[in-house]
């Protein structure tokens, strides 16, 4: 409970008045009500918001609104920041949202340490962006949502159209499912009628 409290007793002081953002170091003076940033060919409206858990900053584009980048800080951590900490952070990642082009080299793919350790079929299905064969693979795409009582969690491969379900009390327990499933010697793959069964290696191994 005394903890709790902290956490919010920290994150209510970080406020937005006329004035701007403010919080127990005083006026955070780097922070705006939004932030034109990203590639000149895909511009976007950065933001920033604060609660009990914690703060973060999104990039959306400026056309249809898409989350192009973000990021998160935990309440403890930002109370732990000096004020140039902070602004080096904001500023730092304002600069960094742009989208690598061909001088900058390959991308880097995303990685969740946790996921890479508990869910390692799961995460390697999400980030993977080659086949077997060194071809481009566009990553799959996982849909969480709550239904009868219980979690669903959908995995879509997008080019081959095979999609793959589970369900559990917590979504813990419907990606843990997944998890399962997908060490299976035959995967049981679901395959859309709308789109052409081409497939990977990995997906026809559960067709």
């Amino acid at each position: 409970m005394a903890e709790t409290y902290a956490r919010v007793r920290i994150m209510s002081t970080v406020r937005f008045d006329r004035f701007g953002w403010s919080d127990e170091a005083g006026p955070l003076w780097f922070l705006h009500d939004r932030w034109s940033c990203g590639p000149r060919w895909r511009q976007c409206w950065a933001m920033f918001w604060a609660s009990e858990r914690g703060v973060t900053m999104h990039a959306h584009t400026k056309k249809g609104g898409y989350a192009f980048d973000g990021f998160f800080i935990d309440a403890a951590t930002w109370q732990d920041m000096s004020y140039f900490q902070k602004e080096s952070v904001i500023v730092s990642w304002l600069k960094s949202v742009r989208r690598p082009g061909p001088e900058a080299g390959p991308a880097v793919a995303a990685s969740d340490p946790s996921w890479v350790h508990d869910l390692p079929a799961v995460h390697e299905f999400l980030v993977t962006e080659a086949n077997p064969d060194g071809s481009v693979r566009r990553t799959s795409t996982l849909t969480i949502f709550a239904e009868g009582g219980s979690w669903k969690v959908f995995l879509n491969e997008r080019d081959t159209g095979a999609s793959l379900c589970a369900s559990g009390a917590t979504v813990s327990d419907a990606l843990s499912s997944l998890e399962v499933m997908l060490e299976q010697e035959v995967v049981p793959w679901r395959f859309s009628q709308r789109v052409e069964q081409k497939g990977n290696g990995r997906a026809r191994k559960g067709s």
